[in-house]
């Protein structure tokens, strides 16, 4: 069968090996067509593709994107599914979507927030031509609502290429990884110094911030002066430029433990993931998370909960290694093959 998978944004890379993989294996031929600027992400595993069209979008004047649009429409149709890795919040994706509704070719969409399926107009122009969602969690395609007329489905996009091995030279000491950017509004970096500080000895911990940390930015300023005035920085492990992915995986694989270090939100527990969370599946690392979020039966096999006032109780016994060890990553669902295959399923299965 051919199948194009496709990306019109910068955002969502991550998700797309997982399904070439899980396509490639079940011995159908996948095209991409992308974003131009995930050219140098996709290096890794191009050689999977059949073939591979770099999209630079348009960004002014109707006509000429239109035109665009037209040119990816004849591109899409000439496969017998697309794949739309991000299905929302793109008006390129609804004209796109439109375009081809005409034609035979079956289209299914990835939801990165399932809430759009319940109350998004544009989602409701794009469902013309889309009747088969995914979504990224169990849980969340047991919250959006079946509606007739849909099929709604999960799966985990939590395989990654055989990056090149760094040499981190990690002597000793506990490593507890926090990916993605420095971002205040999602994340509580105050609750995590609070618990710092009341804790007299952390020799054996350090906390790596796995995104950017530009001192050039307000959100990095105020993270770094944070660490600096409560003397933290020998406790914190950063990077002020982009972290390669070779870098970025390898000290992931070598973290103890992941820590989301999300605010409290509603969306969390319900219609989003955080990349976190499919970084810690990945790779099989325990989370250390806000007891807010205890509901969510993949935290509570694969986490280890805190409140603000027990948050030093954990670090501290985490730092003295007398933390109990969780019988973590049983289920089946975290294997390639289970993944693999009902993801294949659903794609081809008309």
């Amino acid at each position: 069968m051919k199948i194009a998978l496709f990306e019109i944004s910068t955002s969502h890379e991550e998700c797309i090996y997982s399904q070439v993989k899980f396509l490639t294996d079940s011995g159908h031929s996948v095209s991409l067509v992308l974003n131009k600027a995930l050219e140098n992400q996709i290096k890794t595993y191009s050689n999977l593709c059949e073939h591979i069209h770099f999209i630079d979008p348009i960004k002014a004047g109707a006509f000429k994107k239109l035109k665009q649009q037209w040119k990816l429409a004849d591109i899409l149709r000439a496969h017998e599914v697309v794949v739309f890795n991000t299905a929302s919040s793109s008006k390129t994706v609804r004209n796109l979507a439109l375009l081809l509704k005409p034609f035979k070719v079956t289209c299914i969409g990835i939801l990165h927030n399932g809430r759009k399926l319940n109350s998004s107009f544009t989602q409701r122009i794009i469902s013309l031509k889309i009747k088969k969602y995914l979504v990224l969690s169990d849980q969340i395609a047991k919250e959006v609502k079946q509606k007739r007329g849909f099929q709604v489905d999960s799966f985990y996009p939590i395989f990654f290429p055989g990056f090149a091995k760094v040499d981190l030279q990690k002597k000793s000491g506990i490593w507890i990884g926090i990916p993605g950017r420095i971002d205040w509004k999602r994340r509580d970096y105050t609750l995590l110094i609070d618990a710092m500080k009341a804790i007299p000895d952390l020799t054996n911990i350090k906390f790596l911030l796995l995104g950017r940390l530009d001192d050039k930015s307000s959100e990095g300023q105020k993270l770094w002066h944070l660490i600096q005035i409560n003397n933290l920085e020998d406790h914190f492990i950063v990077f002020d430029g982009f972290i390669a992915n070779e870098d970025f995986h390898t000290y992931l694989k070598c973290c103890d433990y992941i820590m989301p270090l999300l605010s409290e939100n509603e969306d969390y527990l319900r219609y989003k993931i955080s990349g976190s969370f499919n970084i810690a599946y990945a790779y099989k690392k325990p989370l250390i998370c806000n007891g807010y979020f205890k509901t969510l039966p993949d935290l509570q096999e694969n986490g280890y909960f805190f409140d603000a006032n027990r948050l030093p109780t954990l670090i501290s016994n985490i730092h003295r290694n007398v933390l109990s060890n969780k019988n973590a990553y049983t289920s089946t669902k975290w294997a390639y093959t289970y993944q693999k295959n009902k993801y294949v399923n659903f794609v081809t299965n008309n």
